[in-house]
């Protein structure tokens, strides 16, 4: 036997089998980073360690039965043992295991401590508000499209937020905000993780196939702990009966988790016409994408379903939205809220039981009509029929902050935040009110997280630029606005950042620019430049041409630091707050 191991040795078949093994492994850590960057499929990086592994039988039968010489390789057998050079070929495989020794200690040490993430890509602040699931407590993943055509998932995605609407009414269960529920739309998250990512003790999930006039609905309610099933059903039904279906689910889950409806209440679909609800939905998904030209088709789409049925309370509150958040950010405020007012009344009129009325409502109170009041009135009426919806607790805090009741306002962004943990309106409201108490390093985890994971959500880069900014980095905050698309936000940010950097000209170029495209309609960004330039007659006229048109931004202006410093006790400023029932 020790002949053999010396044989083996003589014949390097050692040293091929140890070249070989690390060779391997660098080869496998270079496939791994190269194929995930390219994000190719699992499948890819299996196949190559499979080839690789099955190289070192071939490697080792190799390494015995030939011999490199002068002359080339040669079989073994036909070597002459006083001319081998064996003794020469392990000196250089001696060098070549030393050499893959070195990368691969030097690959370890980089992938150690240089490759090692940023704190602000760690996962635990991923979710603002870390709260331990509740037993009653659930999201609803966005329902997958499985028809024929792949052409449904405008309708999939009405069907789930529909029936999220509907769960919200049980006052015994917190829904998680469509924003986080649908964040994982697309994405094989094990359910598990879901479940800690959104703080919920349970999900509902299925699946839709729509086909001529006929729907299959299979659901599932999965519980997060261990991700076993709670209960699962498949629906077969007539197009015509898609709304008495979507009640049957929402009370076959309450039945499943024990809890009641709220009273005999019901979630009403508003219309009995399929076409008109068809309608709404290619509306809801327009209005859900939140850009310009997707909020001018929702308002084309929720004109269609009323078209079909004008009586449908749920079109005409989609339509006050639409009209709402296209005039927060374009122009003719008046003409705009005006629209958004009278279909938000018109759905209130119809259905007085629908919260989305009374939730469409209170966004014109609060940004054009400054009836503060009036808009807490709505949103208590929304709370009362749809208590889970953390959309209502959204503007809950909206309102309080608007009104200077920073700490209540922070409490229900927080109350939001455990049922919405992924919506970036909330987010970026969470990442301000730290950054306002000073908790800097907190906020600025947050916002980096956000500019990653959310790069599209609105004011992202706005808001991280801002963070940057509070902590004296101007360096870091001018390259963050740089990525913000809304330019508007953009060129305010930056006459600001230039300012503070001793740039004036620079700054006094992007002011103009923001003057010059949009004028008037953005009073608050301009008064917000001249109040960083401590200028305060500029900032009290561009207030006032912000009271003139009703800008929606002049309504924060009590939470303005800047603002507030420069013009406590002025009494220009103090009548302005008067004006607009803010004192």
């Amino acid at each position: 036997m020790s002949g053999f191991f010396d044989e083996l040795k003589r014949r390097n078949v050692v040293r091929v089998g140890i070249a070989y093994v690390l060779i391997a492994w660098l080869i496998a850590q270079v496939a791994e980073l190269a194929l995930d960057s390219f994000e190719a499929p699992g499948w890819v990086i299996k196949t190559v360690l499979l080839l690789l592994a099955l190289g070192v039988p071939v490697a080792l039968f190799f390494a015995w039965a030939f011999e490199i010489t002068p002359e080339g390789l040669k079989k073994e057998k036909d070597v002459d043992r006083s001319q081998s050079v064996t003794h020469d070929t392990g000196r250089k495989l001696n060098s070549v295991i030393i050499g893959v020794l070195i990368l691969a200690v030097g690959l370890l040490l980089a992938d150690k401590f240089l490759m090692q993430p940023e704190v602000a890509t760690d996962t635990s602040v991923a979710v603002p508000v870390a709260r331990a699931a509740e037993t009653n407590s659930i999201a609803v993943l966005p329902f997958v499209d499985m028809s024929p055509n792949k052409d449904q998932e405008y309708f999939t995605d009405g069907l789930t937020e529909n029936l999220l609407h509907a769960l919200a009414q049980i006052s015994e269960l917190k829904v998680a905000g469509r924003t986080s529920s649908f964040a994982f739309k697309g994405k094989n998250t094990d359910l598990r993780d879901i479940g800690q990512q959104l703080n919920v003790g349970s999900i509902l999930e299925g699946s839709v196939q729509k086909a001529g006039g006929k729907i299959r609905i299979t659901t599932q309610l999965i519980n997060t702990e261990d991700g076993y099933h709670l209960w699962s059903k498949t629906f077969d039904r007539d197009l015509e009966d898609i709304f008495s279906v979507q009640d049957e689910i929402a009370g076959a889950v309450a039945s499943a988790l024990k809890k009641s409806l709220l009273g005999d209440r019901e979630w009403s679909i508003s219309t009995s016409n399929f076409e008109a609800y068809n309608a709404y939905l290619l509306g809801l998904s327009y209005l859900n994408k939140a850009t310009p030209g997707d909020w001018d088709r929702a308002i084309e789409q929720f004109q269609s379903a009323l078209q079909i049925d004008a009586n449908m309370a749920l079109a005409w509150a989609g339509l006050s939205r639409a009209y709402s958040q296209k005039t927060g950010y374009s122009t003719n405020f008046e003409a705009g809220f005006a629209k958004a007012r009278e279909a938000a009344l018109k759905a209130i009129e119809l259905d007085p039981n629908l919260a989305d009325g009374y939730l469409a409502l209170s966004n014109v109170q609060t940004s054009h009509d400054w009836d503060w009041d009036g808009a807490q009135a709505s949103l208590n009426r929304a709370t009362e029929l749809r208590p889970s919806d953390p959309d209502i607790v959204v503007g809950m805090a909206q309102l309080k902050w608007i009104r200077g009741e920073e700490k209540i306002a922070t409490d229900h962004i927080e109350e939001a935040l455990s049922q919405d943990p992924l919506n970036v309106t909330l987010l970026r409201s969470y990442v301000s009110a730290l950054t306002r108490m000073g908790r800097t390093d907190e906020s600025l985890a947050r916002a980096q997280w956000m500019a990653q994971t959310l790069p599209e959500g609105g004011a992202i880069y706005y808001t991280l630029s801002a963070v940057y900014q509070r902590r004296g980095d101007l360096e870091n905050a001018l390259a963050a606005i740089e990525n913000e698309a809304f330019d508007f936000l953009r060129w305010e940010q930056e006459a600001i950042l230039y300012d503070e950097m001793g740039d004036r000209k620079t700054a006094q170029e992007k002011l103009d620019k923001l003057v010059t495209t949009y004028g008037d309609d953005t009073s608050w960004q301009i008064a917000r430049v001249y109040a960083s330039w401590g200028d305060k007659d500029e900032t009290v006229a561009a207030l006032e041409r912000g009271f003139a048109v009703r800008d929606p931004g002049i309504v924060y202006i009590k939470g303005e630091d800047s603002m507030t410093q420069l013009l406590a006790g002025d009494p220009r400023y103090e009548d302005l707050l008067r004006r607009m029932n803010l004192l």
